[in-house]
């Protein structure tokens, strides 16, 4: 079994437009997040 140490993990996320219009304010549905970062990664694999 391999042990990491994640010092400086990241957030990551990711949003979704129901319609996207050109030149208007675009409101988004949803935001999910997400633990990243390389360390992050490295140890979900």
């Amino acid at each position: 079994m391999i042990y990491t140490c994640t010092i400086t993990p990241s957030v990551d996320y990711t949003t979704y437009l129901p319609s996207f219009e050109n030149g208007k304010l675009n409101r988004t549905s949803e935001v999910f997040y997400y633990p990243g970062g390389k360390g992050i990664n490295v140890s979900a694999s």
